[in-house]
């Protein structure tokens, strides 16, 4: 999942989306897995939650080299942000929709999973939410010594 996560971040064509998603089943039983276990919580659900949060500023920083990903103020606190988003999701759609699903069955609902978030995932990202900036421009003044977008300091966090 880190190479395929990896590729997406850094390939900049949704030729490479297309393709992972055309063979998303295989993800399944990885993601079956990482579901139950973040349910249960614990010591392995807040250390996986951990390994994919350091995934997540990699990825992070390698779409950023390769000019796919915007520079962040704070890189760590995004990938912490996008990690604790999408494991909650995760953790929330299929506890409504059948977290109970038998391994065989569990496919076809990671599916319908995919199926409902993509479109508004991929818009949120690539388009935004909202108009203008003033809402965090307003923050920048709130808090004392924002970090400048791209600082240096990312990589130290």
């Amino acid at each position: 999942m880190r190479e395929e996560k990896a590729k997406a971040l850094t390939s900049n064509t949704g030729t490479t989306l297309l393709a992972q998603m055309a063979e998303i089943a295989r993800f399944a039983p990885m993601v079956q897995y990482l579901l139950r276990s973040m349910q249960a919580g614990g010591e392995l659900a807040l250390s996986m939650l951990d390994h994919m949060i350091a995934d997540a500023e990699e990825y992070l920083s390698t779409g950023e080299a390769a000019g796919v990903v915007r520079p962040s103020r704070d890189r760590a606190a995004r990938a912490r942000y996008l990690a604790y988003q999408a494991t909650g999701s995760m953790v929330l759609w299929f506890t409504l929709h059948g977290s109970a699903a038998a391994p065989e069955e569990f496919p076809v609902l990671f599916r319908r999973y995919i199926d409902d978030l993509v479109l508004p995932a991929l818009e949120l990202f690539t388009q935004g939410l909202l108009v203008d900036r003033s809402m965090l421009d307003e923050y920048l003044m709130y808090v004392p010594d924002p970090p400048a977008t791209g600082d240096a300091g990312n990589a130290a966090r």
